[in-house]
Parts: C-alpha cells; sequence; structure tokens
C-alpha cells in the first residue's frame, strides 16, 4: 500500500513540477519582455530630450556670440558711454532671455522623463502584485485539492497501524 501511494504521489509531483515550471518561466519571460519594451520607450524619451537640451545650448552659445560680437563693435566703434550701457542692458537682457528659456525647457522635460518612469514603476508594480496574487489564490486551490487526498491517506495509513497493533485480518 505504501508503494501504490509513493508511486502516486512521485507521479503527481513530477507533472505538477513540471508544469508549474513551464508556466513560471513562460510569465517570467513575458515579464522580462514588456520590461525590456518599458526602458526602451524611457530611453528612446531620454534620446528625445538630450537631443532638444543640445538645441537649446546651441542656441545659447548662439546668442552669446552675437552678444560678444556687439560688444566688440561697441568697443571697435567708441561709441558714447550711454550707447554702450544701452547695447550691454540689450545683451543682458536677451541672455537672460534665453537662459531662462533653456531652464524652463530642461525643467518640463526633466519632470516629463521623471512622471513616465514613475507611471512605468506604479504599473509594473501592479503587474507584480497581479502574478502573486494570482499565484497565491493558485496555491489556495493546490493546498484545498491536496487536502482531501492528504486527509483520505492518513486514514488509509491510520487503518493499517491499527490493524498491525491488533494484529486484525481482514477478509474481502
Amino acid at each position: 500500500m505504501d508503494t501504490f501511494m509513493d508511486k502516486l504521489a512521485q507521479k503527481m509531483n513530477a507533472q505538477e513540477i513540471i508544469k508549474a515550471n513551464s508556466a513560471a518561466e513562460t510569465a517570467k519571460m513575458e515579464q522580462l519582455q514588456s520590461q525590456v519594451a518599458e526602458y526602451e520607450n524611457l530611453l528612446q524619451e531620454m534620446r528625445k530630450v538630450h537631443l532638444k537640451t543640445a538645441e537649446n545650448t546651441e542656441q545659447v552659445q548662439k546668442v552669446l556670440q552675437e552678444s560678444l560680437q556687439k560688444i566688440e563693435e561697441i568697443q571697435a566703434t567708441g561709441n558714447t558711454q550711454e550707447d554702450r550701457e544701452q547695447l550691454l542692458a540689450e545683451i543682458k537682457k536677451q541672455l537672460e532671455e534665453a537662459f531662462a528659456h533653456t531652464e524652463e525647457f530642461q525643467h518640463k522635460e526633466n519632470v516629463k522623463v521623471y512622471r513616465n518612469v514613475q507611471a512605468a514603476m506604479i504599473e509594473e508594480l501592479n503587474k507584480q502584485t497581479e502574478v502573486l496574487t494570482e499565484r497565491q489564490q493558485e496555491s489556495c486551490k493546490k493546498q484545498k485539492a491536496v487536502l482531501p487526498v492528504s486527509i483520505c491517506i492518513l486514514l488509509l495509513v491510520l487503518v493499517d497501524i491499527i490493524i498491525n497493533l491488533f494484529n486484525i485480518t481482514l477478509v474481502f
């Protein structure tokens, strides 16, 4: 009787283990593929932000070069003090506008990237929570299915022990 129970338990366990392993590997592969896709999207967005930042840097450099040219013109022409102050004020205003625009743009893009990363992390957390909940429910179902079998096995073992203790012979 013990041999029969052992064979039955081994057969069921091996098949269940194989099925569970393949299901777990498939789920993990799908999860990793979705993570890779999300990370690729985030990297694409970061590259876009980097390109826009480079464009802004070029614009700032252009404004700086124009400002330097105006300064050189002022020095070369020997204009009056008022003309120089007016041109310097104009240059200062242009530089302040360029820097404000660049800072505003960088802040907006950084906020976008932060929010996208945050959304991706929340989405991934929700997916993992769902997977864990499903696995917990599957585990509970398996435990419920194993309980009656375990009770039957326990009863058979107890009957066998009682029979052996009292040396009772059953005739069928």
